[in-house]
């Protein structure tokens, strides 16, 4: 049973992060280290152009040469930063789904890393919703605030609720904007506390987006205007800033400010972003009525569109890639909610073993005492009495009260004679030597020599306890 409890017990644990990175064991092991720890900051600044792969590739081909626990685990982490440069350069890349999700496989299956577990949902979450996959986004997304949150790392508990913040207002269902704002006020809490400026302009442009939404433009600018002040360096969050505040004053027909928006936002290294400010823009200049103006950003819209197309054509796997995987996890998670069920039971099972044998326990010695208190006092009455014939008075009220004492007795012990089952019962009612002997018509010495042979046929030290 106490093995069951224990079980239960680990069953009903929750894992808490207390990894420790493996330790490195050479200096080549060392420079790489490095190398790897200063493009995971850069990422985690969303500085994803400065880099490409190819600086990641010795690494990684190091670290593939065994599978160390040291070796696995750095092999996962350079998955995670091939995979993240990979979603920098194109935001819809199977390539980088492949290695987010290999280095989800090797955690899974070594390491409770929540803190880059926590890194790879998130952006697990955003190539799901640059594929407009609400579900899959939200379940990334979810996931990685519940590793962040175990993780204790502030930081990405503060970006993975914008993170939810901008799906649920983006991709949510019809009423879950209330639930877009309180993620963002979630994390402006989280981010105002700590100070954390880049952490806060993501918000803030989450929460904006949200006011923009639901026709609240003054208050979008507001806060959009907020979330640029906090911007250092961030090219990503800079230039989408500004295309986003474009889109409310478009929508106020303040064409001339959101053209000044745009070419702000024009100027970005990325594809997405650059293709909806070159839209814009030819929108906003044929709504003033410059056609002239309009023009070229037309052109550059078709290009790019075609473009678009070539890229969707070839990262068509990257959604599936990730669906697979939340597939696996869903799996896993009936599995172990089947040992935990099994667990569960066989607990129970043997908590109510347990009480009804102690129950019984209780039930039986009781009528036991009770029984045997009563019949003692009837066998001091028949020894008292001066009839003959005691011992078979005494066996009688014997199997009148334990009718199968006998016979298991027998059962048990079968080389026990007649005259020994007699004396056992005698000694049941604690008849003493002497008394015994003058039941039974027998000399002491004998007595003595019969309850000596019983013990050491039933192998006990106390003939009072035999039927017990």
């Amino acid at each position: 049973m106490s093995i069951a409890f224990f079980l239960a017990f680990i069953a009903s644990c929750d894992h808490y992060d207390n990894f420790r990175e493996p330790n490195s064991n050479s200096p080549q092991d060392l420079t790489y280290t490095k190398t790897l720890d200063s493009i995971d900051s850069l990422i985690t600044g969303f500085y994803y152009y400065d880099f490409n792969d190819s600086i990641i590739l010795p690494a990684f081909e190091y670290y593939k040469e065994n599978n160390s626990r040291r070796n696995l685990w750095m092999q996962a982490r350079c998955h995670y930063l091939i995979g993240a440069l990979q979603f920098g350069e194109n935001h819809v890349s199977e390539k980088a789904a492949k290695h987010l999700v290999e280095a989800l496989k090797i955690l899974d299956e070594n390491f409770d890393d929540f803190q880059l577990r926590s890194k790879i949902y998130y952006i697990n979450s955003r190539i799901a919703f640059n594929f407009s996959d609400g579900s899959a986004c939200k379940r990334f997304a979810m996931l990685g605030l519940d590793y962040a949150t175990r993780a204790n790392d502030t930081a990405w508990i503060a970006r993975s609720c914008s993170n939810l913040g901008i799906t649920y207002e983006r991709l949510g269902k019809a009423g879950e904007g209330d639930t877009a704002y309180m993620y963002c006020h979630k994390g402006l809490d989280i981010a105002d506390a700590l100070r954390y400026p880049l952490e806060r302009a993501y918000l803030e442009n989450t929460y904006a987006n949200c006011l923009r939404h639901s026709h609240q433009y003054d208050s979008a600018i507001y806060h959009f205007n907020i979330a640029k002040s906090l911007i250092n360096n961030d090219v990503l969050l800079y230039h989408k800033t500004y295309l986003e505040e474009a889109f409310v004053y478009y929508q106020k027909h303040d064409y001339q400010t959101a053209i000044t928006e745009l070419e702000v936002a024009f100027q970005t290294p990325d594809h997405n972003i650059r293709k909806q400010s070159v839209a814009g823009l030819a929108d906003c200049w044929e709504k003033i009525g410059d056609t002239l103006k309009a023009a070229p950003y037309l052109s550059m819209l078709k290009t790019s569109n075609e473009k678009e197309i070539v890229d969707r054509h070839h990262n068509t796997n990257a959604l599936p890639i990730l669906n697979a995987y939340l597939q696996s996890l869903d799996k896993s998670d009936k599995s172990a909610n089947v040992v935990w069920l099994i667990v569960i039971i066989f607990t129970a099972s043997a908590v109510v073993v347990a009480f009804y044998f102690i129950w019984k326990k209780r039930h039986l010695n009781t009528i036991k005492d009770k029984d045997y208190e009563a019949l003692r006092l009837k066998g001091r009455a028949i020894f008292s009495d001066r009839h003959n014939n005691k011992m078979e008075r005494i066996r009688n009220e014997f199997n009148t009260a334990y009718p199968d004492a006998m016979a298991k007795l027998s059962a048990a012990h079968p080389d026990l004679s007649d005259t020994e089952l007699d004396i056992c019962i005698l000694s049941f009612f604690s008849f003493r030597l002497k008394e015994t002997a003058d039941i039974m018509h027998l000399k002491e010495n004998t007595v003595a020599k019969y309850r000596t042979a019983i013990k050491k046929k039933v192998q006990t030290d106390d003939l009072e306890k035999i039927f017990h």
